[in-house]
């Protein structure tokens, strides 16, 4: 790959992770709002599991469109990793604002009451309880949205080594 077409891989892939953000900020509104109506909440979720596939597609597509139909495993890597990563921080940016100037404690109550709730399940001493309560509440809006981008990033690492299997192709179309 030369570097012209590095270039061009690295600003299709910023242009699909806009996308890419922009389903992640549709499932986390959805998420939010089934706080309250819990059907929404499921939607959210469902959107975000079906990422992967929809970073198939964008690849598939790079691939077959732009690279007339040549694309290895290490160029589909990259391009699915940094399409996580730029709507990783895209989101972050959504996820920050919201936290900090919308939720009003919303989210992180009903996800302590939740924490706990597992701990409590799970057995655990009541002062581990409490010390990981306590731990939880300290955190900023800022730290969940870093957080939450580091945790994208990882997830899609990993997704990043099967989607790069499955999106290879060394032949040209025809």
């Amino acid at each position: 790959m030369n570097p012209l077409e590095y270039i061009q891989l690295r600003a299709f892939a910023r242009l699909d992770g806009a996308y890419l953000a922009i389903l992640w900020v549709i499932s986390f509104a959805c998420i939010i709002v089934g706080l309250k109506a819990p059907f929404m909440g499921s939607i959210g979720t469902t959107l975000a599991i079906l990422s992967p596939f929809f970073i198939y597609r964008r690849i598939q597509s790079f691939r077959d469109h732009i690279r007339e139909g040549i694309l290895s495993y290490w160029n589909g890597y990259v391009y699915s990793m940094s399409m996580f990563f730029y709507a990783s921080l895209l989101l972050a940016v959504v996820q920050y604002i919201y936290f900090a100037f919308f939720d009003g404690g919303a989210f992180f109550n009903v996800s302590l009451e939740q924490a706990r709730q597992i701990l409590i399940a799970g057995q655990y001493p009541e002062s581990e309880v409490k010390a990981a309560i306590d731990e939880y509440r300290s955190m900023r809006p800022i730290d969940w949205a870093l957080y939450f981008m580091s945790m994208n990033i990882i997830l899609g690492g990993l997704a990043s080594i099967f989607i790069a299997l499955f999106t290879k192709k060394k032949t040209k179309n025809k």
